[in-house]
């Protein structure tokens, strides 16, 4: 996605208002304690990567952030006062499961 000096200012706003709003429309028991590990956010401002990982939660969890989707775009739009809704695309984190692979990999060797 190409990205912007603005782009990469909202995404960074987003890191931060993200895991508040998450945790006040679900519950540990459908997303775990989610943290939100990346964003990145397109040029026009109008699509957001949200890569999330998660302690505790069901495989599909990822699933569960599209559910409320719709609520964290009309509450972001508010707080970062933007014209229009950006929409949000939850992608999990696998950079955690390649370390502890490699953590495995290197107690082998």
């Amino acid at each position: 996605m190409k990205s912007s000096p603005r782009s990469q200012k909202v995404g960074g706003m987003l890191a931060e208002i993200l895991p508040p709003l998450i945790e006040k429309h679900q519950t540990p028991n459908q997303v775990g304690l989610c943290s939100v590990t990346a964003v990145e956010v397109s040029g026009d401002l109008g699509v957001a990567d949200v890569y999330v990982d998660s302690l505790g939660a069901p495989a599909n969890f990822v699933e569960a952030l599209q559910k409320i989707s719709p609520k964290l775009e009309h509450e972001v739009a508010k707080m970062l006062k933007l014209r229009r809704k950006m929409t949000l695309r939850w992608k999990r984190d696998t950079a955690p499961l390649h370390v502890k692979k490699m953590e495995e990999l290197m107690k082998d060797s």
